[in-house]
């Protein structure tokens, strides 16, 4: 016993210690709740990074069929809605949100272990036939892109839950940044890993990450709700219920000036999300790259979406107006878009690298200015059910440019015959869709419609936007 006791008095002191310091205990459990967005973006470094390309690169499957493989869970994004309206209801009656969280979790790790077979279904070395091999690669996709989205909508309503108000904007400012740091880490770490690439290899990092997924969320969320023996939460409070996703949209269609914000954002999301199947691929089929090298560009751009993101927040913060970070996003996307579609021969990586941070940069630039001016022009009262709405806005947007894009690029390049031209046919349209959004804008602002009261930190309300499907 008193070994026992001297081995605890450490422990014991610290507890002391930290008792005395509330706020520190408080930001101590934020950086622990933050490894659940860092097992996130570790995960999704090799699903958008490195499958896509090997899909259509290397085994030649047709670049529509791999967009709307990955594109699936954007377009489950509208069931955040009802996910989130039943959990509140079970915490606004004393009981937890964690069961939600361990369903979408298992889902989510299920999705993303069995995702890499996809190389052998649709290779053809299975034993299905092909049509068969699709259908089972779609529902693997749809589980988890399902459990994506049920683990992100409680895990931010958790987040919610056990953060005080006046802490919160700077709480999801960091788990955002967790996010994408972990999506840079992934993309760096596998990128390392696959130097000697077989389908094999991307199959064991594959599993890997999504252990690592499981691991992070269980450190994570391990007694952040607490029960009492009989059955109620430990330090309940109230929380108020959502609307549901009907009266979000008529609240939303009699708000004209949002309306037409969220069309104009919704078509340079759409431009900016063209990309994401397709850059590695590029990187390979035209620039020559590697496995591992175009995997690294995943942190290529999640470094210029990063700086971008804190360089907007610090300007906003300095009363910069939000109208103005739109147009910054729209530059530097028109910049990113060109610069890669000049970058079409393998001494061009260097250009190609600078334009992918670039288009990073600007997408960025688009979230966080797009999140001040939906701020800026809404109720306060109703701010967390306008930017739920814009977020699902944005993955259905991106949805669509990711399928579009890859529709686009198989059509151009087989009647062209070239395989680069329906690369840069899509980079070019991608290009004129941000322009045409950042004119726009303009029309709006000099009709007087996009006057928002000034936001100086766009962090308010996030615990209802789908961060994940934003980001990437």
């Amino acid at each position: 016993m008193a070994m026992a006791d001297t081995l605890l008095r450490p422990f014991r002191q610290a507890q002391h210690w930290l008792a005395a310091r509330p706020r520190l205990r408080m930001w101590l459990r934020v950086l622990r709740l933050s490894l659940f967005q860092f097992g996130m973006g570790l995960s999704l470094a090799p699903l958008t990074g490195t499958l896509n390309r090997v899909l259509i690169n290397e085994l030649g499957i047709a670049a529509f069929l791999v967009g709307s493989l990955l594109a699936l869970h954007y377009f489950i994004s509208p069931a955040r809605a009802i996910v989130g309206f039943k959990s509140d209801v079970h915490r606004a009656a004393g009981r937890w949100r964690t069961p939600y969280l361990v369903l979408g979790a298992m889902l989510t790790y299920g999705g993303l272990a069995t995702a890499p077979f996809s190389l052998i279904l649709l290779s053809g070395e299975g034993y299905l036939p092909f049509p068969l091999a699709v259908i089972v690669c779609f529902a693997i996709f749809f589980a988890y892109g399902l459990g994506v989205n049920i683990a992100e909508t409680i895990y931010l309503a958790i987040v919610s839950d056990v953060t005080p108000v006046e802490e919160r904007g700077r709480v999801l400012s960091l788990l955002w940044v967790a996010l994408v740091l972990g999506t840079i880490v992934g993309s760096l770490l596998i990128g390392e890993l696959l130097i000697d690439y077989s389908h094999t290899r991307l199959i064991q990092v594959m599993q890997g990450s999504a252990l690592a997924f499981v691991f992070l969320t269980f450190l994570s969320m391990l007694d952040q709700e607490r029960l009492k023996p009989n059955g109620e939460l430990v330090d309940f409070t109230p929380v108020r219920v959502r609307e549901t996703l009907g009266e979000s949209l008529r609240m939303l269609a009699a708000q004209r000036p949002l309306r037409n914000l969220f069309i104009v954002l919704a078509l340079a999301t759409t431009g900016f999300a063209v990309h994401d199947v397709l850059l590695e691929p590029y990187g390979g089929q035209v620039l020559g790259m590697s496995v591992a090298e175009t995997t690294r560009l995943t942190a290529v751009w999640g470094g210029g979406m990063l700086t971008a993101i804190v360089l907007t927040g610090w300007l906003l913060w300095r009363g910069h107006p939000a109208l103005r970070m739109l147009g910054g996003a729209s530059i530097l996307g028109v910049a990113g878009f060109a610069t890669i579609s000049l970058a079409n021969t393998p001494d061009h990586v260097g250009q190609f690298l600078g334009g992918i941070a670039l288009i990073g940069m600007g997408r960025g630039m688009l979230i966080v200015g797009g999140l001040a001016l939906v701020m800026g022009l809404c109720d306060r009262s109703h701010a967390g059910l306008f930017l739920a709405l814009w977020g699902i806005t944005q993955a259905l947007s991106q949805g669509v440019g990711t399928i579009a894009a890859g529709l686009a690029r198989d059509i151009i390049g087989r009647m062209s015959g070239v395989v680069a031209s329906g690369y840069i046919a899509v980079y070019l349209s991608a290009l004129l869709l941000i322009a045409v959004a950042g004119l726009l804008l303009l029309v709006l602002s000099l009709r007087g419609q996009l006057r928002a009261e000034q936001v100086r930190s766009p962090w308010s309300s996030l615990e209802q936007v789908n961060a994940d499907q934003i980001i990437f």
